[in-house]
């Protein structure tokens, strides 16, 4: 349902009639629309693959980063299903323990491994939901004279893939982090 009509179509209503079921019986086992969420977040977390991670801790963080915007990408609404759930089941906690083991591993203190590891997550999603969004250009009717700033650079920004600013972001947080175990 979701690849087929996006998050909004999807229900508890909707999976037990696609399912060939009563309202009752998926609302038992689900208990909510937010846990019906949660499930399908797991699923695309379970669909990133955690196997052949390169062996340095910067590239296995860069590479499972990369592989969870994939992940996320291959589902209508992904980032918004992923980045709207608080889940922490099973292949939620393999994928944070993977980045948060290599930041730990590169010699970072507990507290970077967790913000930079929380900060990467939501540099993924964030980008994620853009790139998945359907909207027009925001940059279009930008004004040389009110933001010259931005019109200056609005032709970068619109050439830009996102594909290029999730390398960006991924590494800039990744060196940043580094940064305090070089101290």
């Amino acid at each position: 349902m979701l690849d087929e009509s996006g998050m909004e179509t999807v229900t508890l209503r909707g999976v037990a009639k696609r399912m060939g079921l009563h309202l009752n019986s998926v609302s038992f086992q689900v208990t909510s629309k937010a846990r019906l969420f949660e499930l399908m977040a797991e699923v695309i977390f379970g669909e990133l693959s955690l196997d052949d991670l390169p062996p340095e801790p910067r590239e296995r963080i860069a590479e499972v980063s990369r592989r969870l915007r994939l992940a996320m990408l291959s589902h209508r609404d992904g980032g918004r299903v992923v980045g709207g759930t608080d889940t922490a089941d099973v292949n939620a906690r393999a994928y944070a323990n993977v980045t948060i083991s290599a930041f730990l591993e590169a010699g970072v203190s507990d507290i970077v491994a967790a913000r930079a590891s929380v900060a990467l997550h939501c540099l993924i999603i964030g980008l994620v939901e853009e790139e998945q969004a359907d909207r027009l250009n925001p940059r279009a009717q930008v004004s040389p004279d009110d933001h010259p700033g931005l019109a200056h650079i609005g032709r970068l920004l619109d050439e830009d893939s996102f594909a290029e600013r999730t390398e960006f972001g991924i590494e800039a947080l990744i060196n940043q982090a580094m940064l305090t175990a070089a101290r």
